[in-house]
């Protein structure tokens, strides 16, 4: 069994409300890289997607916006994480995965 590092890097991919424009995407994404580092994560990379049509409506929402984060943190982290994008009414839908494990 693999013994899991102090650190793993993660991608974490939100999509966020359509219902945003540029700018306020811009802020809402770069809001949640700075909770990131407040968190104490490092190595922080935003890319934004751009505006996709879903194969199927989730939370009523046929569009959304994609943004992919790339950071490096301690496990401890992603439950705290995950639950401030979960309440977050910006938030489709968020998946953070280790890309560490093999």
């Amino acid at each position: 069994m693999k013994q899991l590092n102090s650190t793993n890097n993660y991608e974490a991919m939100v999509i966020i409300s359509s219902h945003c424009n540029e700018a306020e995407l811009k802020m809402i994404a770069f809001g949640y890289a700075q909770q990131l580092k407040k968190l104490g994560a490092s190595d922080i990379s935003v890319v934004s997607r751009g505006r996709r049509d879903f194969a199927y409506t989730s939370k009523g929402a046929k569009i959304g916006y994609f943004v992919e984060m790339h950071f490096t943190s301690s496990p401890q982290v992603l439950p705290l994480y995950e639950n401030k994008l979960k309440l977050d009414k910006n938030v489709i839908r968020a998946l953070i995965t280790n890309v560490n494990m093999s």
